[in-house]
Order: C-alpha cells, then structure tokens, then sequence
C-alpha cells in the first residue's frame, strides 16, 4: 500500500487509519505565548530558589549558637572511645549502651581530624540536620504529595521544635544520621511506575543499612514502606520487592544485635512505660497547638510527675483529646492520605524507642526520640493546613495564619531550648576554668547540676505540659576528668581516682538534680586543707570557697596578712573566739561590696550572723546589708582555730555611708555576740568603723586570689 492517499490498515483487524490527504496540511501547535517581561512575571525557576535560600538561612541562624555549645552527658563517649581502633566497634563494645558503628566511627574520624573542637562537631551536627530537610522534598513529590504540601512539611521539619538536641548535642545526632540513610533509601526506591531495578533495590538496602548501624531507630525502614504501599496502592511496583528484603535485613541486623557485647540488654519495655511515653508522644504529635493544649493541661490537671507509673484520668483524658483532634485533621487535610500515612509513619517510628531502650522507654524528656516521627508530623500537619487553603480566600489566610503560628511556636521553643545548652556549657566551660586555676590540688565540685531544664535556673518560654527542653549535663560522677578536658580544661585523666569528684552539700542544696554522694560543713572545711574547692551559684558561676574560706592548713596558709585590707590594730574580738581582721571596699560593676576579714581564735561553737549597719555623719541609720556569713559558704560553727574568712557584703545601690556599725548576732534569738576592743567594750556589743573618704579605697578583688 501506498504511504500517502491511502488507508493505513490497524494491527489484529482494528479500523483503518485514514491517513493524511496530500493536499491537507498539519500545522504544529502553536506555542503557548511568553509572558511579557516584567515585574511579576519572572519565570517559577527563577522564583523558587529564594523561598528555599530564606528557609535554609533562617534554619543556619537560628542554630548558629549551637557552634559554641560544649559537649556534655553522652559526648563523652566519643572521647573516652577515641584511643580505640574503629573496628572494635563493629564488633561490639561493652561500654556502650547500643550499637551504632557506623555514627560512632564517624565522630571517632572527627575527633582524630579536629580534636575536641566543638564548633567542627555541631557544623556537622547542623549540616545533616540541613541535609535531612532538603531530602525531604523529593521524598514527599515522589509520594504523590502536592507542591505546596511538600514545602509546607519541609518547613515544618526545618524548624521542627524537637530538632534542637540532634543539633546542640552531638551523640544525639545519631538520630540524624540515622534519619539522612532512610531517607536517601527512601528517595532510592520510591520510583512511580518503575519496576523494580535490582540496582535500585540494592543501593536502597544499602542505605538503609546504614541507616540501622547509625541508630537503631532506623529499623523502623520496611513499616514505612508498608504504610506507603498500603495508602498509596499501584504507585510503586518496587516495594514489592523492597518490603520483604528490607525485612529480610532488619531481621538480621536483630539476630546479629543480640549476640553482640554491649551494656544494656535492650528488653522490651513494659506496657505501662508504653502508655507513659504516649503521653509526650501526643504532645510531638500535637505541637502547633501546645501553646493551648500547655496551659489547658495545667489548669485542668496541674504538673505531672516524671516517670509517674501509672496513667491518672487527666492523662486519659489528654490522649483522647489527641485523638479527637487526629480525627477533625483527618476531615480537614488534602491530600486525604497524609493524615493516615503521617500517622502510622509517627506510630511505627516510635517502637524502637520502646524496644531497645530497656525496662524505660526512653521516651521521657528526650527530644531526640521526636526527630525521625517528626519527619511524619510535619506530613500531616501540612496536609491540614493544605485542607484549609482551598477554602477560597478565607482558607487561604488561616493557613497562611497557622502556618506561621506553628513556625512561631517553634522559633519560640529552639529559642528556649538553645539557652539551655548554653546555661550548660557555661557551667561545664566554668569548671575547665577552675580546673586550669586549681593548678596541682586536688579538686571538689560542691553541688554540681547533673541538668539544666526548664524545671531549674532561669524561667523561659515552654508551652509544653510534659518534658522536652534541657540538657543533661553529666552521666558519670566518675569521669569528670573527662568532662574537663574535652570542654577546654587541663587533662587530668591520668590523675589517681578521686582528684576529681562532686559532692553535695545539703545546707546549700538547691532545686537542681544533684545526685552526688552528702557532704557536711566541718567535712567540706577538711577537704579545703588539701582540695581547690568550688561551690556552684545559681548564677551559673562557680565560686572558689579556698580563696574565701582560708584554713590554717591549706596551701594560702602562707599569706596570712591578707593584703589590701584596712587592718584593725588591736582587732575587737567578738565573743572571745573571732576577731575581725581588717575591711575593705571594692566595686563589682555599679555597686559597692564591703569585704569583711574574720579570723578564728578559737573554735567558735555556734552559728553567727553578720549585721552591717550603714550610718550617715551623724550617726544616723541610712541603710544596712546583713547576712550569713560568707553568703553561708562558711557558717561558723564549722571554723577551726585560726581560719581565716572573706565575707562579702553587698552594700545597697547608691549608698555612700560615713560610717559601719558592725557585730555578730544569733538569728534564733536575736542575742548579739560579746566584744572586746581596747581601751572600752563597745556597750552596743558592735564596732563602729569609717570608711577611707574620699577615694573609698576602692581595690581589685583579684588581690587575693593566690
């Protein structure tokens, strides 16, 4: 047959195909017309990259302070673990709590590439965090999910508000980690349409095999891909093969965890710690409405224990508002499956919390734990918030509306949660800084926090009703050597056991976790013979008692005058045991401290107070600045014969006396302490000295501090 005039015949008997008239002419399709240059009409590639350089700006400098964090609790592990030979890790190391190999070996090629820099840590730290967010996207438009769905979700997991300790700590990065390998095995196999290439197949199982070897939460990866080939029936053809040798690999990884050395069993969990962990599981579930749900749990129920073993009503009473609220996203989200599939993603990467955690679920007040289900939260919530923009204009605005609340809501949280880990460094930088000052004694931690939280220290923003902010700081009372030196202080782990140790001192406990062995007054002043002792502040600054509470026995026992001190020639004696030595005046920023000199003549027996009364030219009372002695650092009772104390006191802003009344005094009973001072005892049993006018003998307070 002819190629043209003629009738072109279908395959297996099917109609003719008329074919085209020589004489007829086919024109192309017209090209759709260009939009006029102009302001407005930039073409989408040219748009959409500036969206994505603003979310990856906000998420660098919001976290920018996360460079300058000190490494804490589990970081030490790395460090005590650096001497090691990186196979050994593989093999199963009976110092560590869990498996991890591959996330471990890459912090032990970090400390050998930047010793204990801590901002080469945390850069990495971020980097994957930054990683794993722009991951998500082809994730998500693979799945099916629409344009504006997937950035919202990406935004969503940018500034997730549980992302902060991944970041701010380095062994918590192995989440990650972990996270970065499930997500690359996921954008591997999730090809629409595609058969399954054996290629593919084995580069996704590689993946995902790292992925399990950097945490163990990465096991979760076949459940997920259950989930997406039940919701998301016919798109790929590939899972039928991925499912069950994804399985297949996590069911070896489980045989071959079990037989490998390690510290913790990994038994599951009991049912009522599952129950317990829901709670702040609904909470992460929840978290754009915490700053509603946090104050609602608190007015209905009031606090709640940690680790309460059992559920009360209001904890029912919350998880069935979780699920009403699941129920009317459910109704709202487009598309209908991200409410399904965000759910069971969420539900099944939380097992692994509950199964190798041990007879604890782990799950209480670790942040970390909500980073992989995030990557699920963040689905779900932008397909509500996708629900509500078609709704016409209205719509439009609330999800414009509620997408930034939920951005605020956690701006607000990394914002508290980053002072947090600062607090914490300072504390652990304040100890490296006494540690380089103690020199070649011994040193004492008195009251040393084991974490910093939002229960402790400075009030801050925290919208939720259970735990999700702090940082703990140390895990092991006996390797604070170790601490040191990792966060800037001399190396002192070849020191004999017990050169460095906390302890806690009752009378000066605070309201921060301490669970260091009791220490009493008269013991502490033993330790000062031959310990640098440093007392923790709620101020976050560590106060070196040797230079305040001088004992006849310790090493400052060669300076015993004290110098830049107004010295009291005879000194009055005050109840026949302690003497006052001298005074002086120093300037601590805008205002005046009154330095006190005591001395022990004796032991003194019994607790005094210290009143300061602030007199004008006439005698007249303008102002006084009484307190315990020391601030209480050093009570009386506890003094030896011939200690000598520093005692400051604060004088009131403003103040400019002409003279100080000054003497001791029983707080139960009021009764003041006897003097002595020649020629005459003083018949107000106090001693009126002046102050050197004009200049106020204003003197550095680093005088004495030898």
């Amino acid at each position: 047959m002819g190629a043209l005039g003629k009738a072109r015949t279908g395959a297996k008997g099917r109609a003719p195909i008329p074919a085209p008239s020589p004489r007829t002419r086919v024109e192309p399709p017209a090209p759709r017309p260009l939009p006029a240059p102009g302001r407005g009409h930039r073409p989408r590639s040219a748009r959409a990259p500036w969206g994505w350089v603003a979310l990856f700006a906000l998420i660098f400098a919001l976290y920018l302070p996360a460079l300058s964090v000190g490494f804490f609790s589990d970081d030490l592990l790395f460090s005590v673990l650096a001497p090691r030979d990186p196979s050994a890790l593989f093999r199963g190391v009976p110092e560590l709590l869990h498996y991890r190999p591959l996330a471990m070996s890459l912090f032990w090629l970090m400390q050998r590439g930047f010793g204990y820099d801590r901002a080469a840590f945390h850069f990495l730290t971020l980097s994957v965090h930054m990683l794993n967010t722009a991951l998500l996207y082809p994730v998500l438009r693979r799945l099916g999910a629409p344009r504006a769905v997937s950035r919202s979700a990406v935004a969503l997991f940018g500034l997730l508000p549980f992302a902060h300790e991944p970041i701010a700590f380095v062994m918590g990065s192995v989440h990650s980690l972990a996270l970065f390998w499930l997500l690359g095995a996921t954008a591997v196999i999730l090809r629409p349409g595609s058969p399954a290439a054996p290629g593919k197949i084995a580069l996704a199982l590689g993946a995902y095999l790292a992925a399990v070897l950097s945490h163990e939460t990465g096991i979760v990866w076949p459940a997920w891909l259950l989930g997406i080939a039940g919701l998301r029936r016919g798109r790929f053809p590939a899972l039928r093969l991925g499912i069950p040798a994804g399985a297949a690999v996590g069911i070896g990884y489980l045989l071959l965890w079990r037989t490998l050395p390690r510290g913790d069993p990994g038994v599951l969990a009991l049912p009522i710690f599952t129950l317990e962990s829901s709670l702040y599981a609904a909470q992460g579930w929840l978290y754009p409405l915490g700053p509603i749900l946090g104050p609602l749990w608190n007015a209905l129920f009031g606090p709640r224990p940690i680790l309460l073993r059992a559920l009360r009503p209001g904890d029912w009473i919350f998880l069935g508002l979780g699920g009403g609220i699941t129920l009317g996203m459910m109704a709202l989200a487009r598309p209908r499956w991200a409410i399904p599939l965000g759910l069971w993603g969420f539900a099944v990467s939380l097992i692994p919390a509950l199964t190798f955690w041990g007879p604890a679920s782990g799950m209480m007040n670790y942040p970390r734990m909500l980073l992989i289900p995030g990557l699920w939260v963040a689905l779900a919530w932008a397909g509500v918030l996708e629900g509500i923009r078609r709704r016409g204009a209205v719509g439009r605005a609330l999800a414009g509306a509620g997408l930034g609340l939920s951005l605020t809501v956690a701006l607000l949280f990394l914002t508290a949660s980053m002072g947090y880990y600062r607090d914490a460094t300072a504390i652990l930088e304040g100890m490296a800084r006494a540690a380089w000052e103690a020199g070649a004694r011994p040193i004492l931690y008195v009251n040393l926090p084991y974490n910093v939280g939002y229960r402790w220290f400075r009030a801050r923003y925290y919208p939720y009703p259970y735990g999700g902010a702090g940082a703990v700081l140390i895990t092991d009372d006996r390797r604070l050597a170790w601490y040191i030196r990792i966060n800037g202080g001399p190396d002192l782990t070849g020191r004999p056991t017990g050169w460095v140790r906390s302890a806690r001192l009752d009378a000066l406990y605070p309201n921060w976790f301490t669970p260091a062995p009791p220490l009493g007054f008269t013991a502490l002043r033993d330790a000062l013979e031959n310990h640098a002792v440093y007392v923790f502040r709620e101020d976050l600054t560590w106060t070196p008692l040797h230079w305040i509470w001088r004992v006849a026995k310790s090493p400052a026992e060669s300076d015993r005058r004290a110098p830049g001190f107004h010295r009291l020639e005879p000194a009055p004696r005050f109840d026949g045991r302690i003497a006052l030595r001298g005074w002086r005046v120093e300037e601590e920023g805008s205002r005046q401290v009154l330095i006190l000199l005591w001395e022990a003549q004796a032991d003194p027996g019994r607790r005094w107070q210290v009143f300061v009364h602030l007199l004008d030219a006439q005698g007249r009372w303008i102002g006084q600045a009484d307190g315990p002695m020391a601030g209480g650092l050093a009570p009386t009772e506890a003094w030896r014969a011939g200690d000598q104390i520093l005692d400051p006191h604060p004088l009131p802003e403003g103040a400019r006396p002409a003279f100080f009344r000054i003497g001791l005094y029983d707080l139960q009973s009021g009764e003041r302490a006897f003097v002595e001072w020649e020629p005459h005892p003083p018949a107000d049993r106090s001693v009126l000295i002046p102050p050197p006018l004009p200049s106020w003998g204003l003197l550095p307070l680093d005088a004495d501090r030898r």
